[in-house]
């Protein structure tokens, strides 16, 4: 892949992010499936892990949440693999809201308070106020209002304060249904005066949701505010506010995918059942019914029969009604057991995942491993050495003396007997010392956080010890000794320090053999010995 191919995937996950706040959905999906067969090819995990991520929300706005919840979940374990903490923290949470879509309500809030403990480190407003929108929306499918509503507070406060009018336009949205549950709760203990008060509340923000969610051409928050509005005019007694807003819902641009068309005919024929346009009525709730059969969203199915039923028995047709009560009644009893299905499939992803995760890194740990030794390798090396540039550290690089004559007088067996016994002392040495095998008889060691002059005695250390190692049990009369080559990064910095390290090593050869080597004691040379 070359960078033609990173710029065009890079521009088109921005291109899906302006369509995600467009209500593009049915666009933004098409084109986030495209980018990830590009990212797979690229083999890059976190542009992966993006197309992942906006494939699930795309799937969200649509309808289609079984199988944006696939997405997500994948996008989640490629954000942890790639340590991207935000990334991490957005695709949880696009991942609960899809949980609480399928009715996994209390799953769902505790995968978006994970989503919160990750967003609450990020330098992002505009990414915690996402998260903490999904996590006061799932305390609201629990029924937990009273516990939302303040973290909607703070979701809309870190929204406009990131200057992001989608996210603000959906917190809206969310306060404005928060503060109907409230409504309800509360007519329900007989408090009508204060059920009044919060349903023109209600109204107040979801006001806001319509201009904020118009003004930024965010047609998929606009559609969801519209439907909103309508049922609370038409609640409040503004018969025509509520008409107007569906009006304005069938006059909106773009494809709509089931949860937003179901939404609309849901509140469409509500409305007109209230206003007695029965037939009317009947015909849309049809259309509803045979939309929410087709979806994965159970509480579409069930309410949109029940709604049937209701219109039924309105027009007289107790029969039909009776039906249909059936109908929702088993659709009830079914989204039950299917709650079920659907909270084991989750375990089992969820566990599929962690199975990944682990073969990953079991897989990284091998690849970071010398076959023969069992100790890092020349791959873990440069990746820690990269690492700790600006940090001081020595390193010292260790060659076994007259190791060719070890495999010529002794044999190759023998040679790597020694090599392993040598590399488990090594690697036994624990802190502040780590220890690679760089390849044939020569390995590296780190000391992290001390200079040559700390260092120093760690080396000799690590010499003395190696020399007076039992080599004779791997054959009569064997005997092993060391040089090293040693250097800090106060000196030397870079590539610099290996290749000092590797002179001062010479030095030691060509000084008889057996003994460290750092800055105070080198002579120059200039041929290995």
């Amino acid at each position: 892949m070359t960078e033609a191919n990173l710029t065009e995937l890079r521009a088109g996950l921005l291109a899906c992010r302006q369509m995600s706040r467009t209500g593009r959905s049915t666009e933004g999906l098409i084109e986030a499936q495209r980018l990830l067969v590009v990212a797979r090819k690229l083999g890059d995990p976190g542009l992966t892990a993006a197309c992942l991520t906006n494939i699930g929300w795309f799937c969200l706005q649509l309808g289609y949440a079984d199988e944006g919840l696939a997405s997500a979940s994948e996008a989640k374990a490629l954000y942890f693999e790639t340590d991207n903490h935000d990334g991490q923290a957005f695709a949880t949470a696009v991942y609960s809201w899809l949980l609480v879509e399928l009715g996994l309500s209390d799953l769902g809030f505790t995968e978006a308070d994970a989503a919160v403990q990750m967003a609450r480190h990020t330098a992002l407003p505009a990414l915690l106020s996402f998260v903490l929108g999904c996590k006061g929306m799932a305390l609201m499918m629990c029924r937990q209002d009273q516990l939302a509503y303040p973290l909607l507070e703070e979701a809309l406060a870190l929204a406009e304060k990131g200057n992001d009018p989608s996210t603000t336009a959906m917190t809206l949205v969310n306060m404005g249904f928060s503060v109907v549950s409230q409504a309800e709760f509360a007519e329900a203990a007989g408090h009508v005066e204060d059920g009044l008060r919060l349903r023109r509340k209600a109204m107040m923000f979801n006001d806001r949701a319509i201009d904020t969610a118009r003004a930024c051409g965010d047609l998929w928050n606009l559609r969801i505010a519209l439907c909103n509005g309508a049922e609370l005019a038409q609640g409040l007694g503004y018969r025509e506010m509520a008409r107007a807003f569906l009006d304005e819902w069938d006059s909106l641009p773009g494809t709509v995918g089931p949860r937003s068309r179901i939404h609309y005919l849901y509140t469409r024929g509500e409305l007109l059942t209230a206003w007695g346009q029965l037939d009317e009525a009947l015909a849309v709730c049809k259309e509803a019914v045979r939309l929410a059969a087709n979806g994965a969203n159970l509480d579409h199915r069930v309410n949109t029969l029940r709604r049937l039923s209701d219109v039924e028995a309105a027009l007289g047709n107790h029969q039909g009604a009776l039906e249909h009560y059936r109908a929702f009644h088993e659709a009830f009893v079914y989204q039950m057991g299917e709650s079920t299905r659907r909270r084991a499939q989750v375990t089992e992803m969820q566990l599929e995942n962690e199975r990944l995760r682990l073969r990953a890194d079991r897989l990284e740990e091998e690849a970071s491993k010398d076959a023969l030794t069992g100790i890092f390798n020349r791959r873990a090396f440069e990746s820690h050495f990269e690492r700790i540039q600006g940090e001081v550290f020595s390193f010292a690089i260790l060659d076994i003396d007259h190791f060719k004559s070890v495999n010529d007088r002794f044999s190759h067996m023998t040679g790597d007997a020694v090599l392993q016994r040598l590399a488990g002392v090594l690697g036994a040495w624990g802190e502040p010392v780590s220890a690679y095998r760089l390849g044939g008889e020569e390995f590296a060691l780190i000391v992290a956080g001390r200079g040559q002059v700390e260092a120093m005695p760690i080396m000799e250390a690590i010499r003395v010890a190696l020399e007076q190692t039992l080599w004779s049990d791997l054959a009569p009369g064997l005997a092993i000794t060391v040089s090293i080559g040693l250097v800090d990064s106060v000196q030397f910095a870079g590539r610099s320090v290996i290749s000092e390290a590797d002179r001062r090593l010479y030095a030691a050869k060509t000084q008889g053999r057996n003994r460290v080597v750092g800055g105070f004691d080198t002579e120059p040379v200039s041929l290995r010995a």
